[in-house]
Formats: C-alpha cells, sequence, structure tokens
C-alpha cells in the first residue's frame, strides 16, 4: 500500500470521492432535512471551503512555494501564518467541506461515510508522507510547527 503515498493528486481523489457521494445518494437516497435547508447549509459550507481555500492558497503563493502536493520535497518554505496558523492542512479541509456540502446537498447521510473514508486515505497516504518529508527536510522548525498547529482543526 505504500505505493499509494503522494501518488493520486487529492483533488483526483476528492473528485471520485464526490462521484461515489453522488453514486450513493442514486442507490440509497436517505434524506437529511427539508429540501430547503439543505441547499442554504450545503452553500454556506462551500463558500466556507471555497474561502479556506482560497487563503490557502494566497498564503502559498505569498512565499513562492510548490502548492504540488505530490512533491513535498520541493517545497521552499514552511508556510506558518494565515490560515496555517489554525490548520496545517487547509487545502485538504477545504475538499472535505466540499464533500461534505455535497452529501448534504444529496440529502445523503451515507455520503458522510465517503467523506470520513476520504480523511482516512488522505491521513494515511498523503499527509504522514508530507509531513515526513517536511520533518526531513526542514527539521526541528517544521517539528516546532506541527506540535503548534493540528492537522486539521
Amino acid at each position: 500500500m505504500k505505493r499509494l503515498r503522494l501518488k493520486i493528486p487529492p483533488p483526483i481523489i476528492a473528485i471520485l470521492s464526490g462521484l461515489i457521494i453522488w453514486g450513493v445518494s442514486e442507490s440509497l437516497p436517505a434524506y437529511i432535512l427539508n429540501g430547503d435547508i439543505r441547499q442554504i447549509i450545503a452553500l454556506i459550507i462551500l463558500a466556507m471551503a471555497g474561502a479556506i481555500d482560497a487563503w490557502a492558497l494566497i498564503s502559498f503563493r505569498m512565499v513562492k512555494t510548490t502548492i504540488d502536493p505530490r512533491y513535498p520535497h520541493k517545497t521552499s518554505a514552511i508556510v506558518s501564518h494565515g490560515i496555517y496558523a489554525y490548520t496545517r492542512n487547509p487545502m485538504y479541509l477545504g475538499l472535505v467541506l466540499i464533500l461534505s456540502s455535497l452529501s448534504i446537498y444529496l440529502g445523503t447521510v451515507f455520503g458522510l461515510i465517503v467523506v470520513v473514508l476520504f480523511i482516512l486515505y488522505m491521513n494515511s497516504f498523503q499527509i504522514v508522507a508530507e509531513e515526513e518529508a517536511l520533518e526531513q527536510q526542514f527539521g526541528d522548525a517544521y517539528l516546532n510547527y506541527k506540535n503548534s498547529v493540528r492537522r486539521w482543526l
């Protein structure tokens, strides 16, 4: 299973997860809440995801470091300001919120199980490998950051 580490870009995993959520909603509808309320909640969560992802991308661009998570060794700086002062993985948090929004919009409780599986996948095959590479590259500076800011929230 180590072969999957840092191989598939997280947006691709998120798209596949979204397709699974959609498929689950078609085959196992389990509507939660009224349709209008669901849509409003889903749009609010989607807007939060967009804001978090935009803030994260701007923070990366400000220090001119790579945003490609498949190559953490190409990182030129530890980004610890902005949204990165609150979560070490805001872009992945944004993807989780997008998938959660989709599940709520489609009204499928079962889609939230897919969101949990996405988180487990990201932790196992992406985040741990990134953290190992950043620890090697930045040493104590990254360890201090890692110890002061949570992985997700």
